[in-house]
């Protein structure tokens, strides 16, 4: 006898969640809240849902970001969403020197002013 077993990505776009700037396209952009979930297989049928991770993506660039558990659940929920596109766009620009941070926010005022 012998079992055939493994493991399939399935990646699956939630629902459009919500509207904040990306420094990537330099617009305020709607953003997709996607699902990725790794299920283990038993002879080719999906049987156990081992890892699931959420992100956001830009709807134009799709330039990405990952959510913790905390925040995916929030935003499926519709609570919050502003402290969520406020972590966000924390994130775009923390891998960006400090300089780089004043020149992307001096030109998000000039396009998206108020």
């Amino acid at each position: 006898m012998f079992v055939i077993f493994g493991w399939r990505k399935e990646t699956v776009e939630v629902d459009c969640a919500l509207r904040c700037h990306c420094y990537r396209c330099q617009r305020t952009r709607a953003w997709e809240h996607w699902r990725e979930t790794e299920w283990v297989e038993l002879f080719l049928v999906k049987v156990l849902p081992f890892l699931m991770r959420h992100h956001v993506r830009c709807a134009a660039c799709r330039q990405g970001v990952a959510l913790d558990g905390r925040r995916a659940r929030r935003l499926a929920a519709r609570q919050q969403l502003d402290a969520i596109a406020e972590h966000v766009e924390t994130l775009q620009l923390a891998d960006k020197s400090e300089v780089q941070r004043r020149f992307l926010l001096a030109q998000r005022e000039t396009r998206d002013p108020g």
